[in-house]
């Protein structure tokens, strides 16, 4: 009886066995490796390794208006900053958060306190004044946008780069 059921089965010489199992665990390593080096380039793309900006250690303080001040088409704003690098520059802009996006207003000097007047027209109620720091590549874009005064913002900045903000109300 367990004649009629031999296995049919094609069977590869001893030899060719073994040579397909080291072929297939020969390229193993190579593939790890592979993987281990793509997954170490994408790790250090996104960190600045690749860039020459200088890391975000800048602190600021906006200390007039204070949040939930009622402010006029035109004030003034106080503030301070701290540890901004040669590189980097500060900026006060208007944001919408809802939409992520910010119009900037002014340039305001690093790695001392500061005063400067806004005038602004075209105020919306529920605003939200904030301080950023911004690396060159930004703060081209941002001076492009202000000498445009376009009526879409720009990406609000995150992270490091906001250093503070106030949300004040319109008179």
């Amino acid at each position: 009886m367990t004649d009629n059921h031999k296995d049919n089965s094609a069977q590869l010489p001893e030899e060719d066995q073994d040579n397909s199992v080291t072929a297939k665990t020969g390229k193993m390593p190579i593939i790890i490796i592979a993987i281990l080096i793509l997954v170490c380039l994408v790790v250090l793309s996104k960190t600045n390794i690749f860039t020459t900006e200088p890391p975000i250690n800048a602190t600021g303080k906006i200390i007039s208006p204070l949040n939930k001040d009622t402010i006029g088409s035109e004030f003034v704003v106080e503030g301070k900053t701290k540890n901004v690098n040669n590189g980097q520059y500060v900026w006060l802009a208007f944001d919408n958060p809802e939409y992520r996006t910010s119009f900037p207003r002014a340039i305001v000097p690093g790695n001392e306190e500061f005063k400067v007047t806004i005038i602004e027209k075209y105020l919306d109620d529920h605003l939200r004044l904030s301080l950023y720091v911004l690396n060159e590549a930004e703060h081209k874009e941002w001076l492009g946008w202000e000498n445009k005064k376009e009526a879409k913002g720009l990406k609000m900045p995150t992270g490091r780069k906001h250093l503070d903000h106030a949300n004040l109300v319109l008179k």
